[in-house]
């Protein structure tokens, strides 16, 4: 198995971006934390590293192990400044963690099973920490069936829903998202009801009813709550972050933490068939390399072989490589190539491909009209703010 330091990068790195780089981890061995010091005694733009980390997600891991590993090098205000994030970050998450074993509960009540992902149970499962992990709303899966009584209950309980309009819009724009997102009401928290991975706008072909069939119970602050297993956890998060085309380091350090934990676990015989039978072996492999290459996943070896032996696999990973820190995100020109590129399979390229020509050539969509309450935006913004 692979498990080096040895990231593949431009060497015109930041120094502020390789910091990243070696915190992005929920723990940093003796080698790394040689490096974060050697890096700290350069000239360190404070400001750029702190912004950097909050918008790849990543900011309580910066903030953890600079304040913990090495906090002599760090400037006393700029030390000071990180201890009151993290301090105010963890009760966040605390917070935001019991908000959700309250719903889950109130769930179970009802006769509803739902699966918490990312968000909490992620950060709890893979990082072992809560307040490692960056996150700021609560990603619920029930069954489609029970998505309307799921609903229902989140009214009744202090929620509203984000966006306005009619019911003939809403089940519209259910139909096209397979997410329903409402807020509470004092607006400290943000629900994404899902019954579904992805919406119709990424084509994946999983039965939702089949994550059911491997799923495991965790514990999240002495609460048992479900959670997806580990092959169907880390395919969902590939599949996830190249639906956001890999921006954020964040979603890379999902499954680089996620690899670590259940590193013995993994049966990468089923997880490996069950992506090639659902056209997203390309994207699980993206999303593994990236791990590999940027952060030392560990791999074993003749998995990494046949990944790094995929036709489009590692020139996408490259691909990404070179955004991350330089390039910023895929304009919405370059959007299409890489969704294509994405797909091994002729007939899923040819879906994208026309849905794509649709979503140029066609009238909006009824539901892309609907406004997000106390926000003004239209829900077109809202679509290409999720996408």
């Amino acid at each position: 198995m692979s498990t080096s330091f040895a990231p593949i990068l431009n060497s015109k790195l930041r120094p502020e971006d390789e910091l990243l780089l070696c915190c992005a981890r929920a723990n940093i061995d003796s080698d790394t934390a040689g490096r974060v010091r050697g890096l700290l005694r350069r000239e360190v733009d404070w400001k750029f590293l702190i912004d950097a980390a909050g918008a790849h997600g990543v900011k309580p891991l910066l903030c953890h192990h600079l304040t913990n590993s090495c906090p002599e090098s760090v400037p006393k205000t700029i030390l000071a400044q990180l201890q009151r994030y993290l301090q105010a970050h963890s009760l966040n998450n605390l917070f935001l963690t019991r908000e959700l074993i309250k719903l889950l509960g109130g769930l179970e009540k009802i006769g509803i099973s739902a699966i918490p992902w990312k968000g909490p149970v992620l950060a709890a499962a893979a990082y072992g920490d809560l307040a490692l992990r960056q996150f700021g709303d609560l990603d619920i899966l029930v069954r489609e069936q029970d998505a309307m009584r799921a609903k229902n209950l989140l009214l009744s309980t202090g929620y509203r829903l984000l966006y306005g309009g009619s019911a003939e819009d809403e089940a519209a724009f259910h139909n096209l998202r397979k997410v329903c997102e409402l807020g509470r009401e004092d607006d400290r928290v943000i629900v994404e009801l899902h019954w579904a991975i992805t919406s119709q706008t990424f084509y994946f072909p999983l039965d939702p009813a089949s994550l059911w069939e491997q799923v495991e119970t965790v514990p999240l602050e002495g609460a048992p709550v479900l959670n997806l297993g580990p092959e169907d956890l880390l395919l969902v998060l590939c599949v996830h972050g190249a639906k956001h085309h890999w921006g954020r380091l964040m979603w890379i350090c999902d499954i680089a933490e996620l690899l670590r934990t259940y590193y013995k676990e993994i049966d990468w015989i089923r997880l490996t068939q069950r992506a090639s039978s659902l056209g997203s072996a390309r994207m699980l492999s993206l999303g593994v390399l990236l791990a590999h290459d940027l952060l030392g996943a560990k791999v074993p070896e003749d998995v990494l072989q046949r990944m790094q032996a995929e036709s489009k696999a590692p020139s996408l990973a490259a691909e990404v490589r070179s955004r991350l820190f330089a390039g910023g995100p895929l304009m919405a020109v370059e959007r299409p190539t890489f969704y294509i590129q994405l797909r091994e399979r002729a007939q899923d390229r040819m879906r994208c491909r026309l849905y794509l020509g649709y979503r140029m050539m066609a009238p909006r969509a009824q539901a892309w009209t609907l406004r997000l309450a106390h926000t003004g935006r239209s829900a077109l913004d809202f679509l290409r703010r999720s996408q």
